[in-house]
């Protein structure tokens, strides 16, 4: 099931690069700091205040940050924020580190491994990643307010794992969700599945891409039903960002949610999901096998 997923989301690539997925380079080419970044290349800026003070990694000033990032390409660590500073070790493409603070002005960050400071990397190299591994399964119930059509649902949410996606040097994590859901017309068992891009496909904007696929509405292979949301995973912000068979489900009469966490996001995201099927979709999903 999840080479049908990883085959899926290669194809929902060329989708990310139209509103601007980053281009990150060859996964594993060994680089000598400084170059250039790669196209929308972009880490927030922390900034010096009244309120922030700077911090002392290696006897070098930073500005504290926080947040998980992957390496793109294997890159020296440093023991300061130049070429000019000793090699203390290196690190390979697809390992993951926690920002300590960043030097002010430049393009260096201090980063740690858990737990235990590591040194100065290269920021171009790096890009900011949310860890979407939920260790538990969680419940919920969904009923629609059609009351001559009214589908009764409870679902089951499961993470599966991890994805590489080919050309996109980044991996999205893979959740199975199983409805039970009832009607006039029947009763059926069904799953679907969803991913959360884990590196952003906005990087400039911070904006990751949920997903919701649905292959028992269309022909299952081609053609099936997918919804996307665009979510930055700071602010718990969530836009609706369009499905791929309009006849099988409409536009959400709301379509920006606030969220708290990634289990929050999938969740509101997976209701809105199915409160925008239409009678058609609900004919497909609950017809009886002939």
């Amino acid at each position: 099931m999840l080479m049908k997923r990883a085959q899926s989301i290669s194809l929902l690539l060329a989708s990310m690069l139209a509103f601007g997925a980053p281009a990150w380079g060859p996964a594993h080419a060994q680089i000598e700091e400084p170059g250039e970044a790669p196209r929308d290349f972009k880490i927030e800026e922390p900034t010096l205040n009244e309120e922030v003070e700077p911090v002392v990694v290696m006897e070098h000033e930073v500005v504290p940050m926080v947040g998980l990032y992957e390496v793109t390409k294997d890159v020296n660590v440093r023991s300061g924020p130049g070429t000019d500073f000793e090699r203390l070790a290196g690190l390979e493409a697809g390992e993951r580190v926690r920002a300590i603070g960043k030097v002010d002005g430049s393009t260096w960050m201090a980063v740690s491994k858990d737990g235990e400071t590591l040194g100065f990397v290269f920021t171009p190299v790096l890009v900011p990643v949310v860890d979407g591994a939920l260790g538990e399964q969680f419940f919920g119930s969904y009923m629609s307010q059609d009351q001559k059509h009214g589908v009764a649902c409870d679902y089951r949410f499961r993470f599966e794992g991890k994805t590489t996606v080919e050309g996109g040097d980044f991996e999205t994590a893979d959740y199975e969700v199983r409805f039970r859901c009832a009607s006039t017309a029947g009763a059926k068992i069904f799953y679907a599945h969803m991913f959360l891009t884990e590196a952003p496909v906005k990087s400039e904007d911070g904006l990751h891409l949920i997903g919701l696929d649905v292959r028992s509405i269309g022909d299952g292979m081609e053609e099936f039903l997918t919804t996307r949301y665009l979510y930055h995973p700071k602010t718990g912000a969530m836009t609706f960002e369009g499905h791929s068979l309009p006849r099988f489900a409409k536009p959400p009469k709301i379509q920006s949610f606030q969220t708290d966490n990634i289990k929050d996001a999938l969740t509101q995201a997976l209701e809105a999901s199915v409160a925008s099927w239409t009678d058609e979709a609900w004919a497909e999903l609950l017809k009886k096998p002939k």
